[in-house]
């Protein structure tokens, strides 16, 4: 579970709803059902025009990322690379083909069925990193579809107020109606606002920050199946692929 998406969204709403009803306010006064069609219809809309069908559909897939995170076994990723490069030093590589069975991870399977029928260990890479690279494609759109959602959200609430607002103009004659009619027009901008600063925007840059520890886990794959094929010692790949991991935890310290 990806506990700060889980304590950070309901927190974030809490206290607008909450600051709301300090002030003396309602919460059937935040109610709007034509304010949320217009905001996130329209809003999902636009994004579909920006961004192909499949990967919007694959973006909605992934939004269960937020909150479940990617579940990246970083040391267990280790430890098997480790162990079958133990093996492929012991007993050669042909040895790998019964350990291909108990490999769960696609990307790491694959390239151990390239190593065991014998590809060159360049040709093996260039797979990897074509399959690496169409998959960080895919991700960047998966990010890039919750960023647009909030850049546009707000855009289309200011529609949603302009028209709530036209409507209170149509009834300029009956004094009564222009208060509420005004504080309605202005819930398609609370909407806009909030879902994007608090919804969208953070779900596209959450996204963004698992697709760049999913880059470093399937860039110890390439360099793990690598050293394996050169023949590398299983102690030698261990401290390689620590390396990298301790290189991504210093990236995650260091000051913005």
């Amino acid at each position: 579970m990806e506990k700060a998406s889980i304590i950070g969204l309901p927190l974030a709403l809490t206290s607008i709803v909450g600051c709301l009803m300090l002030e003396g306010g309602h919460l059937s006064s935040l109610v709007g059902g034509p304010a949320a069609l217009i905001v996130l219809g329209g809003a999902f809309g636009a994004t579909l025009v920006n961004i192909p069908f499949e990967e919007s559909m694959r973006a909605l897939k992934e939004a269960k990322k937020v909150f479940l995170g990617s579940h990246m076994d970083f040391e267990g990723l280790i430890e098997q690379i480790v162990r079958l490069a133990g093996i492929a030093r012991k007993d050669g590589l042909l040895a790998l083909e019964k350990e291909r069975e108990n490999i769960t991870d696609p990307l790491l399977k694959e390239a151990m069925k390239f190593a065991v029928d014998g590809l060159d260990p360049n040709l093996v890479a260039q797979i990897l990193d074509a399959r690496v690279s169409h998959k960080i494609h895919l991700n960047a759109n998966c990010a890039k579809f919750w960023k647009q959602m909030g850049a546009y959200a707000p855009t289309v609430a200011i529609v949603g107020a302009v028209l709530g607002l036209i409507h209170v103009m149509e009834n300029l004659d009956n004094p009564d109606m222009i208060g509420p009619g005004i504080a309605v027009a202005f819930i398609a901008t609370v909407y806009g606002v909030t879902v994007s600063n608090v919804i969208f925007l953070p779900m596209g840059g959450k996204l963004d920050i698992i697709y760049e520890h999913e880059t470093i886990y399937f860039d110890m794959i390439m360099l793990g199946v690598r050293d394996i094929q050169m023949g590398t010692s299983p102690s030698i790949i261990s401290s390689r692929l620590m390396a990298l991991l301790d290189q991504e935890a210093k990236e995650e310290d260091a000051p913005a």
